[in-house]
């Protein structure tokens, strides 16, 4: 029937059945609603539809042929209509997903439970502590770490094994123990005499948040209650031992009354409970009532970014995700002035790389009339600024937190926003772990990309905000990850990612620039196509043979695995120049086709105001550019890793105000979040693995603030090459990327297990077996752009600057590349010498040796005798 579904959703979608809008409406209520499927037999499926003003009984039945669906909306026969595709839609996410993943393991609930329990149980048997035990059993011990740090412990249930602690994990957990319970659960079985010098008697009436019943503010005494307590209690909690979370504002009073009566202890959570009660019902109340002024800011919002603004103010904790470019930075300050008017805040942290510091303080003085401080230097002087400066704006960069934690916590930052957050995003990093111990009152996060390899990426970024969002780990992990068979710390794949996204649009806002097109600069992006030397092409070749040799392998071994990525790093480089693999030579058609972009295309000597960004990530391949630069007499500067990051600002300043300055060079390590909106250009000589860098390295210039009307990116792309592939392909964290963080799109699964695995070896294959085909020449633009003059550029083989002939043979989409005919000797010599360099790249490697140690073969064809010749020569002593 699973199949009969899917057909049938294709028909609908594809055969008019639906309008376009009829579609996007029934995608609208399927992921903003809730559904549940009934019943399902054989040949019929019931489902509970929502559409948010009505519910549906809907059932899906297969009609007398078998081969097709039919329709029955609360009793009645249908036509198909909106509720009944989203009935489509529902059935496809229970049933479609687990096939695809079957061979992955979703844990249950109660299984997740047990296993994290077990890893509890595990860690506290391996744990040294110190105790001190209290002289009543069900009173406070004192636990003490490895580390010195001390806890307060009551023990609850002596068969359950659960308890109370003051600590971050017995709050998140829902657990009811942690390990240190577990540790003092075996602690006192361990020492039975010291169990039985104990009182037994209940000291006190525990008011908690329960963490077996979702935090509900509750009470445990399981002893007598006299007549005053008992009715006190009645007064509150009624016959139950806990309240629900709507009447958590009723309590406050509570808090009051408990004064008189010793026995009541009210933990500390029950308080902060409250007081986040009270705290989010203010902050709604407040938005209602407010009309932001946006007067004090030096700058013009476009409507959207007066919408991330408004949607960060009222809000405790945001994370601002919009794509690279639409001006994050901007939001960030008007939210944090904003902040200040509204609830008078009087100290902002901004925590962000280091290479981007003094950006955010001149930001901030243009934008504002706020006064920033960058801190830095002498450890003392760092606690001097913290202690005593007085300016609202405290900028830092990642690594300071793990040194200043205790300086920083001292100082009571308000608001602190979190730039760049993708460096929190392994939450077991000692940066991470110190930025997330931050003590605020509201926190931002901004990045343009808050997933980059794992969905768990998220987890951290959000655990930042409020450790209680998405917590427990264990929790989020059932609900979202599926398990690898044989290790079970190895994630399979994920799934249910709608719902994750539905839970994360209270505190996540994002913007693509094409929803947001109308609103920006005109950006016009180009591929330019250029063919590999033979040199290179000889190269890729050798190294596309390694490959095939490794994926031929039907085991293969960690070893094999880094060669491969080695072989791949090697296949991307010499597109670039082949000096990137053998220092010996240098053919470089790419570099000839940059020199014509600048000199011809954009008339760089000769146009006022022009300002070009040319990204590698190859510092060796930065320096060519340069030496090209230089004998074309072009002013530039190079920002790359090994640049000092105090020296970065300045090297940014030079490219701003020098206009003879003209083109900036910079590496992948140049710095995240750079902005260099000075710039009207950007030409990526290679495109990276990740298409996020790919965004980072645009988004440099494609900012809010832009100083040019038009944008131009250039990607120069080899032919017949693997970055054709890497161009055109799709990678497993694009699809995670926007499975949960871009509106409208309903992919819920993504898969990387062996079966993802094999999808690259597939890919790879591909790259190897199709070296011949040729990509089809065609440019990216922006919509509602015109092309530029030329729509595609072929670029002919590797030729000395010297040469008077003209290298590029330009050409249109129609029109056709003709080469001129060879004789048919000619055409031999020419496959024979392809087929020598091949077999010169498996001598390369199969003993080590550099290609530079074999003369190239040379092939002759005896036009009068037919016969062929091969010779080469070899180094037979070793080189001194």
């Amino acid at each position: 029937m699973l199949d009969l579904v899917n057909d049938t959703i294709k028909r609908i979608e594809k055969n008019d059945v639906l309008s376009q809008s009829e579609i996007q409406k029934t995608k609208y209520i399927f992921e903003n609603h809730d559904h549940v499927i009934l019943s399902q037999g054989k040949q019929e499926i019931s489902v509970k539809i929502d559409n948010g003003s009505n519910v549906f009984t809907v059932i899906i039945l297969t009609g007398d042929s078998e081969d097709s669906l039919l329709l029955k909306i609360d009793g009645s026969y249908s036509e198909w209509n909106i509720i009944g595709l989203a009935a489509l839609y529902v059935i496809i996410e229970e049933y479609d997903g687990d096939k695809s993943l079957s061979d992955g393991k979703k844990y249950t609930r109660e299984g997740m439970i047990k296993r994290v329990l077990a890893e509890r149980l595990d860690k506290a048997n391996k744990a040294n502590y110190k105790v001190l035990l209290s002289n009543n059993l069900f009173g406070e011990h004192t636990l003490i770490n490895e580390k010195g740090k001390s806890y307060q412990v009551t023990l609850w249930d002596f068969e359950a094994k659960t308890g109370y602690i003051n600590n971050i994990d017995w709050k998140t957990n829902k657990l009811g123990t942690t390990k240190h319970i577990l540790y003092l659960f075996n602690y006192l079985k361990e020492n039975p005499t010291k169990t039985k010098r104990l009182s037994k008697t209940f000291p006190f009436i525990e008011v908690y948040t329960d963490p077996l019943n979702d935090y509900k503010i509750s009470w445990f005494f399981p002893e007598k209650l006299n007549d005053d307590e008992q009715e006190f209690l009645n007064s509150y909690f009624g016959t139950k031992a806990y309240i629900d979370h709507s009447k958590t504002g009723t309590f406050f009073s509570f808090l009051q009354k408990s004064k008189d009566f010793d026995r009541v202890k009210i933990r500390e959570e029950v308080l902060e409970k409250i007081e986040s009660y009270y705290e989010k019902s203010e902050l709604n109340q407040l938005q209602q009532q407010t009309t932001l002024d946006f007067s004090s800011i030096n700058a013009t919002l476009y409507p959207y970014q007066k919408e991330g603004v408004e949607f960060s103010v009222f809000k405790k904790g945001v994370i601002i995700a919009d794509e690279m470019g639409l001006g994050k930075t901007l939001q960030s300050i008007t939210t944090a002035i904003l902040k200040k008017k509204l609830f008078n805040f009087k100290k902002t942290l901004v925590i962000c790389p280091a290479s981007v510091k003094h950006q955010w303080k001149n930001e901030i003085l243009k934008f504002s009339n706020e006064r920033a401080t960058v801190i830095e230097g002498a450890p003392d002087i760092r606690t001097g600024e913290y202690a005593t400066n007085t300016d609202f704006f405290h900028i830092i960069n990642h690594e300071t937190v793990l040194r200043d934690l205790s300086e920083i916590n001292k100082s009571a930052y308000d608001f602190v926003i979190l730039d760049e957050a993708q460096k929190i995003k392994n939450y077991e990093t000692k940066i991470a772990i110190a930025i997330k111990s931050i003590q605020k009152k509201h926190a931002l996060v901004i990045t343009g990309t808050p997933l980059e390899n794992k969905l768990l990426d998220i987890y951290s970024i959000v655990q930042f905000l409020d450790p209680k969002i998405l917590a427990p780990q264990w929790e989020f992990s059932y609900q979202h990850c599926i398990f690898d068979n044989q290790h079970k710390n190895k994630i399979h794949g994920y799934y249910n990612l709608r719902s994750l996204k539905k839970r994360l649009s209270s505190i996540l806002i994002r913007r693509e620039k094409r929803e947001v097109f109308d609103q920006l600069p005109n950006v016009i992006q180009k591929n330019v196509y250029v063919e590999l030397s033979e040199e290179q092409a000889s190269m890729h070749a050798s190294f596309s043979a390694g490959i095939a040799k490794i994926l031929s392998k039907k085991f293969k071994t960690t070893y094999d695995w880094q060669k491969l990525m080695l072989l791949l790093t090697n296949m991307r480089m010499v597109c670039d120049s082949s000096y990137l693999i053998d220092k010996h030579t240098h053919h470089s058609p790419k570099l000839v086709e940059l020199r014509d972009i600048l000199i011809e295309r954009l008339g760089i000597k000769h146009t006022k105001n022009r300002k070009v960004i040319i990204f590698s990530e190859w510092i060796t391949m930065l320096n060519l550019i340069g030496d090209m630069l230089k004998k074309e007499d072009l002013t530039f500067t190079m920002l790359t890793g090994k640049v000092p990051v105090k020296k970065r600002q300045t090297l940014i300043k030079e490219f701003e105000e020098n206009d003879n300055c003209k083109i900036f060079l910079s590496s992948e390590s140049g710095g995240a979040g750079l902005n260099l909106q000075v710039a009207d250009t950007v030409i990526n000589f290679e495109i990276p693995w990740n298409p996020a860098k790919k965004n980072q390295r645009i988004g440099r210039i494609d900012r809010i603030g832009q100083q040019k009307q038009k944008l131009h990116v250039f990607n120069l792309l080899s032919q017949n090459s693997i970055e054709m592939k890497i161009a055109t392909g799709l990678l497993l964290k694009q699809n995670l990327f926007e499975s949960v963080l871009n509106e409208g799109n309903l992919t819920d699964e993504v898969d990387f297990s062996e079966k993802g695995k094999s999808q690259f070896i597939k890919q790879l294959e591909e790259v190897i077996n199709d070296s011949s085909s040729y990509a089809s020449e065609e440019i990216t633009i922006d919509e509602n752009e015109t092309l530029l003059e030329e729509e595609t550029i072929l670029i002919s083989e590797d030729k000395p600057e010297t040469d008077n002939t003209p290298i590029n043979k330009k050409v249109s989409k129609n029109e056709e590349y003709v080469t001129e005919s060879v004789t048919e000797f000619n055409q031999m010599e020419e496959v024979m010498t392809k087929g020598m360099e091949f077999l010169t790249g498996l001598y390369q490697m199969s003993t080590g040796k550099n290609l530079s140690d074999v003369s190239t073969p040379k092939v002759k064809v005896n036009k009068e005798t037919g016969e062929v010749s091969i010779s080469f020569k070899m180094e037979l002593t070793p080189k001194k």
